[in-house]
This record gives structure tokens, C-alpha cells and sequence, in this order.
């Protein structure tokens, strides 16, 4: 496909692949959308007498388990705060060329140039989609790794017992 008629999805699956293709340059491995199992639920799900009962080889693989998740959602959340900073680049790119034709403010000026454009429609919405995403994980990456050292912490208790 030629490059100037691609749509916005299009080019969002082109900087995803080429991002993709950076992390695996530098060690890591490919991205899953998902790769929460029943285990993480559990531990996440347990209260605190149920965390109790667990033994050291539980709280480890509580531990492993959670930590790997915490990973997971961080890079989660990254990948849509990189979809947000590419919304926004065409976007402005956008607006900016075509400021002139338009009154009012600039955030109306803005969403006038916006509403103009079917494919700068689209971007708006894959940016409040990526934003939104962004905004329900954030700091649960932060959480879950607080979860992941509190069954360290208990595993370590459970043996110096």
C-alpha cells in the first residue's frame, strides 16, 4: 500500500511494529496483549489470612508471578503513552498547518481543524482510546509490584520462623 494513503490504524500498526521490533533489539521478548492466568488472579485475590496460610514456595511463586504482571502493565501503560505522543504529533502537525483558516480560540481553532479531517478524526479517537486505557492503568503497575514484595516480605518471615 502506498504510503500516503494509509489509515490512521495503519500507521498506529506500522510505530507498534517498529517499537516492537526496538524492544526485541534490546532484549526484551515479544509483547502479549494479555498474559494474566488464574495464579495471578489468586494472589491477587487473597486476604491477608489466606496469605497467611501459604507456604515459602507459594509466596515465591506469588512473588515471580506478580512481579512478571507488575512488568507486563508498565509496558502496557507505555505502549499507550507512546500512542498518545503520536496522536498528538499529527495532531498538532495538523492543526497548526491549517490554523488560519479557522476563528475562535486556539483549542477551538484546534478542534475546528480536527472535525475538518475525517483522518484526523480517527487519530483524536485512537488518542481518547489510548488515553483512557492509559489513565485505567496507571500506577497499577506500581500496585501490583507492592503486592509482588509484600509475599517477598512474607516469604522471608515464614523462614526465619
Amino acid at each position: 500500500m502506498e504510503r500516503k494513503n494509509r489509515t490512521p490504524i495503519e500507521r498506529l500498526e506500522e510505530l507498534d511494529s517498529v517499537l516492537d521490533e526496538y524492544e526485541k533489539g534490546i532484549g526484551l521478548s515479544g509483547y502479549q496483549d494479555s498474559v494474566v492466568d488464574d495464579d495471578v488472579r489468586k494472589y491477587l485475590g487473597l486476604n491477608r489470612e489466606q496469605m497467611e496460610r501459604l507456604d515459602v514456595e507459594d509466596c515465591a511463586q506469588a512473588a515471580v508471578l506478580l512481579g512478571s504482571f507488575s512488568f507486563h502493565l508498565q509496558r502496557s501503560y507505555n505502549r499507550e503513552n507512546t500512542r498518545i505522543s503520536w496522536a498528538d504529533g499529527v495532531l498538532k502537525k495538523t492543526a497548526y498547518s491549517s490554523e488560519g483558516r479557522y476563528s475562535g480560540s486556539w483549542d477551538s481553532q484546534f478542534y475546528q481543524a480536527i472535525n475538518d479531517n475525517t483522518y484526523t478524526k480517527k487519530v483524536l479517537e485512537i488518542k481518547n482510546y489510548a488515553q483512557q486505557r492509559a489513565d485505567r492503568i496507571h500506577f497499577l503497575a506500581t500496585s501490583v509490584k507492592n503486592m509482588s514484595d509484600l509475599y517477598v516480605n512474607l516469604q522471608r518471615a515464614k523462614v526465619l520462623r
